[in-house]
């Protein structure tokens, strides 16, 4: 099969939103920006909030008529046909301390069906991208890239496995399954938040997990997993982040702990989380 040209042009957009958002963060990162923490005490800066405005207001004039559903800002036209999801900058954390492995999600559904979607991480200049039934692509832009695949490694024991913090896998209740996890795999690294999903797409790594999450950290990840070869999943077995309807199958603010993989350890890595 291949991708519609509508679905072409749709990708193009979000990879040219995603290109501005880069150019925006590259403004303050490594600068001194004011950090403000919300309730939920995670950080957030003139960044991700001068980022979102940014791709919403492109979005406006690019796609007018289409939903927004992005961290900052909320929902915006939920009962569009198309929406937008995005994550300003996934990974603030690593942003506020000068990190560079922080990211910019951007997915785009119709009627609760995957039609683009990326990971671009600006202090790199590059990013993983995907459109429905045309693959996954790697590199710093559509001129400028390649086909992007999953690794082939098939067991645990010989796999890069990747998560944000094992503290929160604990507090999620996994902490001893996950525990298990990483002692079965070859190597253990906590390169977390979206560069730890941008290298299994990338076929650098084998699994990345994630616990306790909202919609737009993951809101890329089923197609550009299944366009790139591997497979992403909750915990609980379920793959799909909307329903029929086009509505969230899950709250958005942290009704997710998910993981991504090669899709050949996939099996392997769900039966260490099997209540």
């Amino acid at each position: 099969m291949s991708a519609t040209k509508e679905n072409l042009d749709l990708l193009n957009i979000a990879l040219k939103a995603a290109e501005l958002a880069q150019g925006n963060i590259l403004k303050y990162f490594q600068n001194d920006v004011g950090v403000e923490w919300k309730a939920d005490k995670t950080p957030v800066t003139i960044a991700d909030k001068s980022t979102e405005e940014l791709c919403r207001e492109f979005w406006a004039k690019e796609t007018p008529g289409f939903g927004v559903i992005g961290e900052e800002f909320g929902i915006e036209s939920p009962d569009a046909e198309y929406q937008w999801v995005i994550d300003p900058i996934d990974g603030t954390k690593a942003f506020i301390h000068g990190v560079p492995l922080f990211g910019t999600l951007i997915a785009l559904y119709r009627r609760g069906e995957a039609i683009a979607s990326l990971i671009r991480i600006p202090a790199m200049n590059t990013a993983v991208w995907a459109v429905k039934d045309g693959g996954a692509f790697l590199g710093s832009s559509a001129q400028d890239c390649r086909v992007s695949k999953c690794s082939k490694v098939e067991k645990l024991s010989d796999a890069l496995v990747l998560s944000g913090t094992v503290n929160t896998m604990e507090t999620a209740g996994y902490g001893e399954q996950y525990a298990n996890v990483r002692r079965a795999a070859r190597l253990h690294r906590g390169w977390g938040d979206c560069y730890g999903y941008y290298l299994v797409a990338a076929g650098r790594a084998e699994l990345m997990i994630d616990p306790i999450v909202s919609l737009w950290d993951i809101a890329p990840y089923p197609l550009l997993f299944s366009e790139a070869g591997g497979k992403f999943s909750m915990l609980d077995g379920r793959t799909e982040l909307f329903d029929a309807n086009g509505k969230p199958v899950a709250p958005i603010y942290e009704g997710y702990t998910s993981f991504a993989s090669n899709g050949l350890i996939h099996d392997e890595v769900a039966g260490y989380f099997k209540k």
